[in-house]
């Protein structure tokens, strides 16, 4: 098969331009997990493409949180106080739950390990593991 034969319009344009890309993720650390999956040389362009991909697959996981700390933050003044959340404080904090809710669409299952602690024994915050 010829090459370019059977690729969507614009494709090679694409591929091309990807020699002039500065990815977000640096191409060394691209190339790196490349290489410890299998691939002798990594090809520039083909460094590039994978590196574009996990920017925009990261992208879309920290949008989707987003979008569930904004819900997860339109709840009630009082829920927000009972929470222990002070109701005038306007920034967005993003949790694990949000960034698990967000990331579970994608198939992946996010769960705190058993030795991490929200609360010491008793109710007090900042607790270490408990014997």
């Amino acid at each position: 098969m010829p090459e370019g034969e059977g690729l969507p319009e614009g494709a090679e344009e694409f591929v091309a331009s990807l020699e002039e890309y500065t990815p977000t993720i640096p191409d060394v650390l691209t190339q790196y997990y490349l290489t410890r999956s299998g691939f002798s040389e990594p090809d520039t362009k083909l460094s590039r493409l994978i590196s574009l991909a996990a920017q925009k697959f990261v992208s879309d996981i920290a949008e989707e949180a987003n979008w569930y700390t904004a819900q997860r933050q339109q709840i009630g003044m009082k829920a927000k106080h009972d929470q222990g959340f002070d109701v005038r404080d306007k920034r967005k904090v993003l949790t694990t739950e949000d960034l698990a809710a967000a990331i579970k669409e994608y198939g992946v299952s996010i769960k705190k390990p058993v030795y991490f602690a929200d609360e010491a024994p008793g109710g007090g915050a900042g607790a270490g593991p408990s014997n």
